[in-house]
């Protein structure tokens, strides 16, 4: 029968705060209980380098499936369709290419982050352009990431005052940064693993009761998404940009390669395994549980918009795509269990924002401040140093999740965060390839290379911008779209460092170690690491 919006109030019930509330008392105990064994910047940048493949693979999944999966690829399906999901498979065909290429060179090297590989390869420069093209990126991205996930949570409250967001942006934000700043990476880690098995189990709670409240169940929750065309995949039309599905498919590759291959939240993990081969299982599990979440949270998409067509409910009509999961855990899930799934989408958020204030801690000590600053300290002083830069990276996504509330300008810094990773991350895979796959490639031809990219880029996306359309109205609408910065940027930039560079000579520096050509090399430019195979 029809169900009314007025039969259940749309708002936390206690059993549901309840759960919450022992979900943060979970994770912060495990922040507390990991401090104790993170007192040397290795134990907290990489656990000690002792980790078990399992787990790490369980926070890969966790990190990569945010409260945007949560919340974007249902919206996403019950707006339109399933033509996210070709573009997302690309996820798959990322991973040999990093089991084959990036983490035998990751572990081998000994490393302390990704962007080191590049001062040994090409020079001081490559290192703290990469390492801050990474920073700037994350410190972006995690402000909105706060500020989409507290406004679910203020729907699910029931209550729609700006103070109440703003506590909540507060409240979350703390609490992430808290168990991040006392247990460093084995914290994030063992939480990621209780927030993987909640994000997963909160999934899966939903899609029974929406099936229950479908006529005919399974087989008339497909027939009426076949009806409306719910299941395509749209290959036959672009998007609303114009984009094809190829182009899009081709986009996804490179970013996908790029968060594998060079992302310091996820090469932090590689090298945060017990082993090389704990370290490709990780790969391996990561890689296969995400794919399948991704497929599930369509699913539940398609769902919910059948769910509706026969469970009418006026409230629906009134919220945005992304309001409308949240909106159905709150007046549908029995109380208590839907607790459970709000701390699956809190998760989903955390496992994020956890994973960016480590990665971001350890790159600003070991790849500015320990290079350039102070480089004969002991690991506990490196340590404090990583606590002092997470709790100032905790402070930062707090305020900038504030702001975002305050400027009512979520859209407009997701923007601001897909122009700061094309303009200074546009062609980073390239310049991890030109390294890794050339030995022709020089340290000057390099830079030159990674200059021309990023004036070119940084062109590309200003000319494409509204101030732009105003100035130079011409060129505004020349411009390829920026959706093209990455197919083309990493190429540039690889192809210009081959073509400037030259064969190395008998007096050159060895490389020795740093491509696949010399990776079987005695005499080695890197450390002696775990080469166990």
């Amino acid at each position: 029968m029809p169900w009314h919006a007025g039969d259940v109030p749309a708002t936390l019930r206690t059993a549901d705060v309840v759960v919450i509330g022992l979900g943060m008392v979970l994770i912060a105990a495990i922040g507390v209980l990991c401090s104790r064994r993170s007192r040397t910047a290795g134990g907290y940048f990489l656990a000690d380098r002792s980790l078990p493949g399992w787990a790490v693979g369980f926070s890969l999944m966790a990190t990569i499936v945010s409260s945007m999966t949560f919340l974007a690829l249902p919206a996403a399906a019950y707006q339109s369709n399933w033509r996210h999901l070709p573009a997302n498979a690309m996820y798959v065909l990322a991973l040999p290419v990093a089991w084959l290429l990036f983490i035998p060179f990751y572990r081998a090297g000994g490393l302390k982050s990704a962007y080191e590989y590049l001062e040994r390869r090409f020079g001081l420069w490559a290192r703290l352009y990469a390492g801050g093209a990474f920073i700037l990126f994350h410190l972006a991205r995690m402000g909105l990431i706060l500020f989409v996930a507290s406004e679910s949570l203020q729907l699910m409250i029931g209550r729609r005052e700006d103070w109440i967001l703003d506590v909540v942006i507060i409240v979350f934000g703390v609490v992430v940064a808290g168990y991040t700043v006392l247990g460093g990476l084995r914290a994030v880690i063992w939480t990621d693993v209780l927030q993987g098995v909640a994000l997963i189990g909160g999934g899966l709670i939903c899609l029974p009761i929406l099936v229950d409240g479908i006529p005919d169940g399974l087989s008339g929750l497909l027939a009426t998404a076949r009806q409306h065309d719910k299941l395509s995949f749209g290959v036959s039309a672009g998007d609303v940009a114009g984009h094809t599905m190829g182009a899009t498919m081709l986009t996804k590759l490179i970013v996908f390669m790029q968060i594998l291959g060079t992302d310091q939240t996820t090469v932090q993990r590689y090298m945060a395994a017990s082993s090389r081969r704990e370290a490709n299982r990780a790969l391996w599990i990561g890689g296969l549980l995400t794919f399948p979440v991704w497929v599930y949270f369509l699913f539940v998409g398609t769902a919910l918009f059948v769910f509706y067509k026969f469970q009418l409910d006026p409230v629906v009509a009134s919220l945005e795509p992304e309001q409308i999961f949240s909106h159905f855990i709150i007046t549908r899930v029995p109380a208590g269990v839907a607790g459970f799934v709000i701390v699956g989408l809190i998760a989903a958020a955390m496992s994020t924002l956890d994973s960016s204030i480590n990665a971001i801690a350890a790159t600003a000590t070991n790849d500015f401040y320990r290079r350039l600053w102070r480089n004969d300290a002991d690991e506990h002083h490196y340590g404090r140093v990583g606590r002092g830069v997470s709790l100032a990276t905790g402070a930062v996504m707090i305020g900038s999740g504030l702001l975002i509330h305050a400027l009512r300008t979520a859209e407009g810094v997701e923007d601001v965060q897909t122009k700061l990773l094309s303009i200074f991350g546009g062609g980073l895979l390239g310049l991890f390839l030109l390294g890794l796959l050339t030995r022709r490639a020089t340290g000057r031809s390099t830079a030159v290379a990674t200059g021309v990219s990023v004036v070119l880029v940084t062109a590309w996306v200003g000319l494409s911008s509204s101030v732009a359309a105003d100035w130079f109205p011409g060129l505004h609408e020349r411009v390829l779209d920026t959706f093209w910065v990455g197919v083309v940027a990493n190429p540039l930039l690889f192809g210009l460092g081959w073509l400037l560079g030259r064969t190395p000579g008998p007096g050159d520096r060895s490389l020795a170690g740093l491509t696949i050509w010399t990776a079987d090399d005695e005499s080695t430019s890197m450390p002696p690491g775990d080469r166990d195979g």
